[in-house]
């Protein structure tokens, strides 16, 4: 049997449904390790590529494709038992055999069944239509109402929705007409290609699509209405817990253990009004346990009471200049914070609620935090309050003179150079081992923080089966070697005290994003504030703030993809004119910023070049094979309609002549076709018989009611090479 004959006789777009089946059956195989066992989800999975590869690619007759499938998947299923240590071969009869393969033997035949059944159930549109419907939708109801995110899955979902209905129309194609199918297979690299590229266009839209944050709450987070999953979130579920949830961003209530993996959650928090970008301070921290921050009790901390207007009193002086910066804060979620928030550092408060009524506002001089304290004010936590900040100006380049006695002769800030005991030692001699080449503590912060920028991966789901030391700085600098901010501040503080330069732990919010970014793109321009920000759950945020002496405390964040909106004279850039995006929001899983296609995932990356390869090749075999006639191409597009032959002959002529033009055959501006072909005769006689034709066809499509072939144009191209070959034998003698 010839290859044409097979290809006409075997089935396979009904096979390739197998195809579509696996894809979607893979989006839901991937949450059944908590509820399965890990030899049961491998084996579903390796039993789902068996029925697909012996249906789509071995055409036997259904009988003994399916005792071939019967035959492999009983050798998997032993193999993989044995792979998982669930069964041992042994001498101890049928019996034990049988009892070894229970209950998994009936996952695989299950899987089979199911597999064989819907393939041969999903036969029609509408068929198709309704079940991947029902698997998008759920998808969709799963990612609303909780904290996973299935815009990967959903993606599959379509993708295999969209290869479904082009093989199945091909199908019904090849049933209702059978000679053209005939007819259409005699070029399926053209019909393939086709297909890839439509396939193509739409994923490069779907990649470049502006990845735009949700403006309403989700309704997962509406339904729950929760506050207390709060901070990048430190708590990790257990594993095999169906009843808790993922962890998901927020500002954080508990700091004593840090780790784990959280999702990312764009409800708002507050919109923020000012007039310069900042980093929305809340607490700060100072002792540090080995697995987190701890909480001080209220009881060891004095606090003032807060009149409104007046200076707020700091316990540290600083020589550094200032600039006076004036927020207001607009909540729009029911969450109660223990504290306000505010630009570094909160020098006074104007109105809480819109009127100037204090009480409940307490401040805290030792860690400058401004602390709403409920138990003396009967109201929920303030929907707006506004506040002044004196945020202070860095000049880097006398900072970077200051040595160790310049700024700690009379230090005050000991207590910020807490180390627990037990740290361990290597983490102290990395930090030490890093800046040995620096000499001032400026400097040295400046390699530490580099370091920790340019040798580590951002990422929300830690692989935490590489951690092995209890001490939670030691894990990520030495084992895991990937995290999100609380990983990076945490070993950034610890760092820099192990070399007696005090520091602490401070969490608060990212600047959030403005109007001008994409995701406020749909506004008109009279709803857009350039002075506003909004924030959300996902810019919840850690950095360091580590004490100068006399220069007091200044800011540095550690975490990659983060910059620091601080003010450095009249030499720093204002971060308001920089159009970068520094909250977790803007981050994906591999701590790239996801509003530049550059520095998207790795596999994104790969899957767009292949695509855009893809539509390159393409296009130049649309031109290889076009030849001539891609001006054809460009003259519809112009037209605006489809060509008729006549039109291409009479286009081709034009060619032609212009061809001979620049071969020095003139041709005056009153001279008909035939005119000048007289005269060229004449001038040239070799060339009589080609010009001849050429006049012959060109009077048929423009004056002769003869109707033109369909191809007969390409005369036309011949006559125009025939010409090409006569005037270089002419110009040769």
């Amino acid at each position: 049997m010839t290859n044409r004959k097979f290809f006409l006789k075997y089935d396979w777009l009904t096979s390739l449904s197998f195809l579509w089946i696996w894809i979607v059956a893979q989006q839901w195989l991937t949450y059944t390790e908590p509820v399965w066992f890990k030899e049961t989800t491998s084996l579903v999975g390796r039993t789902l590529i068996i029925i697909v590869m012996i249906e789509v690619l071995l055409p036997f007759k259904r009988i003994y494709r399916i005792l071939l499938e019967c035959g492999i998947i009983l050798l998997v299923l032993r193999y993989t038992l044995i792979e998982y240590d669930v069964y041992m071969p042994s001498g101890e009869g049928i019996e034990y055999y049988i009892s070894g393969y229970h209950p998994y033997i009936w996952f695989a035949f299950s899987t089979a069944l199911i597999c064989l059944c819907l393939a041969k159930f999903l036969t029609t549109q509408r068929r198709i239509l309704v079940f991947m419907g029902l698997n998008i939708v759920a998808m969709a109801i799963i990612d609303s109402f909780s904290s996973m995110i299935l815009w990967d899955e959903v993606a599959w979902m379509v993708l295999s929705l969209m290869g479904w209905l082009v093989s199945h129309h091909f199908q019904e194609f090849k049933k209702k007409y059978p000679e053209g199918w005939r007819n259409l297979i005699d070029y399926p690299l053209e019909m393939i290609v086709h297909i890839v590229l439509i396939f193509s266009v739409i994923f490069l839209l779907g990649v470049n699509m502006p990845k735009i944050s949700p403006i309403l709450q989700d309704p997962y987070s509406a339904w729950t209405g929760r506050n207390e999953s709060v901070g990048d979130r430190e708590k990790q579920p257990e594993i095999g817990a169906l009843d808790v949830q993922p962890t998901v961003s927020g500002y954080s209530n508990d700091d004593n253990k840090l780790g784990g993996a959280f999702e990312f959650d764009y409800s708002p928090v507050m919109t923020v009004r000012s007039a310069k970008r900042n980093y929305w301070r809340g607490e700060t921290r100072r002792i540090y346990s080995g697995t987190g921050w701890e909480n001080e009790s209220k009881e060891t901390n004095k606090y003032d009471d807060v009149v409104v207007g007046q200076e707020l009193k700091q316990a540290t002086t600083s020589m550094l200049q200032t600039e006076k910066v004036q927020q207001t804060m607009i909540f729009q979620n029911s969450n109660e914070f223990p504290v306000l928030f505010g630009a570094y550092a909160i020098s006074s408060v104007q109105t809480i609620e819109g009127d100037e009524d204090m009480r409940g506002i307490q401040w805290k001089d030792s860690q400058a935090e401004l602390h709403w304290n409920t138990a003396s004010k009967a109201s929920l936590y303030p929907k707006t309050y506004s506040i002044t900040s004196e945020v202070p100006i860095v000049p880097i380049e006398e900072l970077r003179k200051k040595s160790f006695e310049d700024l700690y002769g009379d230090s005050n800030e000991k207590e910020y150079l807490q180390i627990p005991d037990g740290f361990p030692t290597r983490v102290k001699e990395l930090a030490k081992d890093l800046t040995e080449s620096a000499v001032t503590p400026y400097d040295k912060i400046t390699l530490l923080q580099t370091y920790l920028q340019t040798n580590f991966e951002y990422t929300n789901t830690p692989n935490l089966s590489l951690k092995k030391s209890d001490d939670f700085v030691d894990s990520f600098l030495f084992e895991i070697r990937a995290g999100y901010c609380n990983y990076f501040s945490t070993s950034m503080a610890m760092m820099t005290r192990s070399l007696g330069i005090p520091a602490r732990w401070v969490k608060g919010y990212a600047p959030g994003s403005q109007p001008q970014m994409d995701e406020f793109s749909m506004m008109r321009p009279e709803q857009i504030d350039p002075d506003s920000y909004r924030v959300t759950n996902a810019d919840a945020h850690s950095w360091v703030e580590v004490y100068f002496g006399p220069y007091g405390w200044i800011p540095i964040e550690a975490t990659p993809g983060f910059t620091m909106p601080t003010f450095s004279g009249e030499n720093s850039v204002d971060m308001d004119e920089k159009d970068q995006l520094t909250s977790e929001e803007g981050l994906d899983k591999a701590g790239h910023n996801s509003t530049y296609w550059g520095k998207t995932l790795p596999w994104i990356q790969g899957m767009v070049i292949a695509v855009i390869t893809v539509l390159l090749l393409w296009l130049g075999y649309i031109g290889w094979r076009s030849g001539d006639s891609l001006h054809f191409l460009i003259r519809r597009l112009r037209m605006r309609k489809k060509l008729t032959p006549a039109e291409k002959v009479v286009i081709e002529t034009e060619r032609c002549l212009r061809y001979l033009h620049k071969q020095g055959m003139t041709r005056e501006k009153h001279e008909t076709l035939r005119e000048v072909v007289m005269k060229w005769q004449t001038s040239a006689p070799n060339l009589e018989p080609s010009l001849s034709s050429l006049l012959q066809l060109f009077e048929k499509a423009r004056y002769s009611p003869e109707t033109i072939a369909s191809d007969e144009w390409r005369v036309a191209q011949k006559i125009e090479e025939q010409l090409k070959v006569s005037l270089r034998a002419k110009n040769k003698r």
